[in-house]
């Protein structure tokens, strides 16, 4: 493959949750054996330490523990009338609270940048319009839907998770022909993927069981102790606690064979591969993975936005059930475990939905 050498790449993103820093390394991982000036950022590094701490471990907070605060956030946020307020004001907060990350763009001074994350298109939207900037902004949508703050003049193209993710970034003014729809970056690790046998072999899980994947994210937010002890007669359980240590050492002394934590990982595409269905909440890198891994999802725990929306398109297309408590949870699985014809209806759903190649088209956007 040709190697380009003259233009400069900027990946940006922002820690807050870990789908946005995922999306950016996918990019960045299939970017690099084609260009050489090639780099990624993290909007929040650039953040005054208070607003840093405020912008990740604020974020964390609200939806573990105040999820009704979210959804008053949001939904304000992204109002029409309430628009002109909302513009002016996350101006003026972005400006004062990522100057550093402004100058820090200008002195880059890169040819192209491509942001998963609202915040750093924004800033980067801003240095474009206000200090010169010259890139060229590729913005990728990481969920299904789209909030208010993805939008932003100087954009220059967006990329957007699926068409009906197109249909709303059109009704929010932005022209078709600024808008392509490759899917949310998948790492490549999900396109290689070994037979589930071996994977058996190499976690130490059972063959021929029914197999559910739980995981709702880095926090392992939610009742997943209650979930597994509800399920754990029913069905070999995969449980993927994150940074949750509390979580993990509940689950492991259950001491039940059918039970198997996990700490945080870094080979899910292996547990998606073994899994009959995934219990999980919608984060838009979630729902991707599980699209390409063709695994049909059992949704809970949604947090209002972005995820109720993702949650939302995924049953509408057949993908996907919406359930809530414990008692949904379960009748849910079980009925997954009994309906051969309805868990193949559900994976041939998600196979047609996936976009295997999202990375690589959205690197061939650069030339």
């Amino acid at each position: 493959m040709t190697t380009h050498t003259s233009k400069k790449i900027l990946i940006l993103y922002a820690t807050a949750g870990s789908g946005h820093k995922k999306a950016a390394e996918a990019i960045f991982h299939e970017a690099k054996s084609r260009y050489q000036d090639i780099h990624t950022a993290d909007v929040v590094k650039y953040m005054p330490f208070l607003v840093r701490k405020i912008y990740s471990d604020g974020y964390t907070f609200v939806i573990s523990h105040l999820p009704w605060l979210w959804a008053i956030m949001y939904r304000l946020s992204d109002s029409h009338r309430l628009s002109w307020v909302n513009v002016r004001l996350r101006r003026f907060m972005d400006v004062m609270a990522c100057g550093p990350f402004v100058r820090f763009l200008l002195e880059e001074n890169p040819d192209i940048i491509i942001s998963t994350q609202f915040l750093a298109s924004e800033i980067a939207a801003y240095a474009k319009i206000k200090k010169g900037l010259k890139a060229r902004i590729i913005t990728v949508v990481t969920d299904y839907g789209v909030h208010n703050f993805w939008v932003n003049p100087g954009t220059d193209l967006y990329c957007a998770a699926a068409p009906s993710t197109k249909d709303i970034l059109m009704k929010k003014g932005i022209s078709g022909s600024q808008i392509v729809v490759t899917g949310i970056p998948l790492d490549e690790k999900f396109l290689h993927v070994d037979e589930p046998a071996a994977i058996h072999r190499k976690l130490g899980t059972k063959e021929g069981l029914f197999t559910v994947l739980v995981a709702t994210g880095g926090i392992g937010i939610g009742p997943i102790a209650d979930i597994a002890d509800k399920l754990k007669d029913d069905a070999q359980l995969l449980v993927v606690c994150g940074h949750n240590k509390k979580l993990y050492r509940t689950l492991v002394d259950m001491k039940h064979p059918h039970i198997m934590a996990f700490g945080f990982v870094d080979n899910m595409q292996e547990l998606m591969r073994i899994s009959d269905i995934m219990v999980t909440k919608a984060g838009g890198l979630s729902v991707t993975e599980a699209l390409n891994m063709t695994l049909p999802m059992i949704l809970f725990c949604l947090l209002p936005g972005q995820e109720t929306i993702n949650a939302n398109a995924m049953e509408a297309l057949g993908a996907g059930k919406i359930v809530s408590g414990l008692g949904g949870i379960e009748k849910e699985v079980l009925d997954f475990k009994k309906n051969t014809q309805k868990l193949n209806a559900f994976r041939a759903a998600c196979r047609a939905l996936a976009r295997p190649r999202s990375s690589e088209d959205i690197v061939n956007l650069i030339d």
